[in-house]
């Protein structure tokens, strides 16, 4: 971070993105001027996320089979989502 708030660089803007803000260091913390926290989705989001992913797949699933899906996901963040999806998108190429 040494360097970034220099008076000659104009415009510069320094972004970050953790899943585990509370272990980062409390010197680094400081100087992020903005924090804005992003919580795990809900219920209907994942629902949401889950039924959206899987549109353009080939798949047997129905309502039930979402809402339940979308029960056992409590905890999962958008990404963990994305990659239940991709995993179980693959699985029948493992099988073969």
């Amino acid at each position: 971070m040494q360097g970034v708030s220099n008076a000659n660089d104009k415009g510069i803007l320094v972004l970050g993105a953790t899943n585990l803000p509370w272990s980062l260091d409390n010197a680094i913390r400081r100087r992020f001027e903005k924090r804005i926290y992003i919580p795990l989705p809900d219920y209907e989001a994942r629902h949401y996320l889950i039924k959206h992913k899987m549109k353009k797949e080939k798949h047997s699933l129905n309502d039930n089979d979402f809402i339940d899906l979308a029960k056992k996901s409590e905890g999962f963040s958008g990404s963990d989502i994305n990659s239940l999806i991709k995993n179980a998108c693959y699985e029948p190429l493992r099988k073969f």
